[in-house]
Order: structure tokens, then C-alpha cells, then sequence
């Protein structure tokens, strides 16, 4: 299957084909930069602030390293995977919800069980792999993405009642 890359009209959206394609520099450069900006003039702003104050006027401190940590791996794995021969990469392809998915059948395979041991992990990795369970978790939050039906259906007719005993 061959993709057709080439038709994407806008600039931004197009597949990366260069280890120096100025998007990258723009997420290094600039993007980052407008944080790194916006959390000095917030620890320079004049007035009588808390540091808890000044901490609710900027976005907080795992939201702010996070968006280092996403940025600078973009780069450099876009970058990577071009100098290793990659004639371009779809960056849009980069997603977690597999991962998100697997675990969220590890979490579903034992309950309550919020911290399995090794063995425990094993078991459940291998019960997921023999029972082919590709259906989604009922909790979590990537259940729906694929369009698979859940595990259960809901229906509207009345529960039978229980006989009384004479």
C-alpha cells in the first residue's frame, strides 16, 4: 500500500522529509520558548503575590515538564527516524492509546488488584494473549475509540421478580 503524502495542502500538517524542516526548530525555538517566557514574567511580575499565587497564574509544574519532555522527544524521534533512512514520517501516527488499551485489560483482568506482582502481571499478560481479548475495557478512557462493541449490552426489559416463597 502506498500512501499518498504528497496531497496534504497545509504546510504545518505535511509529513516530516528533513532533519532540518523548520517545524522542529519552531517547536524547540519557539513553542518552548513561550512557556519558558510567559514562567519568567510570571516570577518577575511586580506586586505582592504568595508563591502559591504566583504558581496558580502559570500551568502546573507536571503539565509544564510534561510539555518539555513530549516536545524534545518529538524532535529528537522525528529526527532519529529521518537519519536512519525514513524517507518521512507521519507524525500524527504517534499515539498511546494501544498502550493505554493493554493496560487497561491488565487493570480489568483482577479487580481491585491496584498493584500486581510480577507474577500476577505475567498471568494476566498471557490470559489476555490466550483469550485474544481485543474487545476494549469497560473503564478507562480509550473504551470507545476503535468502534468495538463492549463487553456487556444494556437493556431496557424489566428484571424478573423473585417468586415468593408460601
Amino acid at each position: 500500500m502506498i500512501l499518498n503524502i504528497k496531497r496534504k495542502q497545509n504546510e504545518r500538517t505535511k509529513p516530516y522529509e528533513s532533519v532540518d524542516d523548520k517545524r522542529l526548530v519552531w517547536m524547540k525555538d519557539t513553542f518552548m520558548k513561550y512557556f519558558d517566557d510567559w514562567k519568567t514574567s510570571i516570577k518577575t511580575r511586580e506586586g505582592t503575590f504568595t508563591p502559591v499565587e504566583r504558581e496558580k497564574l502559570f500551568l502546573s509544574h507536571q503539565t509544564y515538564e510534561g510539555f518539555k519532555i513530549s516536545v524534545r522527544s518529538h524532535v529528537e524521534a522525528i529526527k532519529f527516524l529521518l537519519s536512519e533512512g525514513f524517507k518521512y514520517v507521519l507524525s500524527e501516527r504517534f499515539m498511546q492509546d494501544v498502550i493505554e488499551d493493554y493496560f487497561g485489560h491488565q487493570r480489568t483482568q483482577r479487580g481491585r488488584s491496584d498493584n500486581p506482582s510480577a507474577e500476577q502481571f505475567g498471568y494476566n499478560d498471557l490470559t489476555i494473549a490466550v483469550k485474544r481479548d481485543i474487545a476494549p475495557s469497560v473503564s478507562g478512557n480509550t473504551g470507545g475509540r476503535y468502534g468495538k462493541a463492549k463487553w456487556y449490552t444494556v437493556s431496557d426489559e424489566p428484571v424478573k421478580k423473585r417468586q415468593k416463597k408460601k
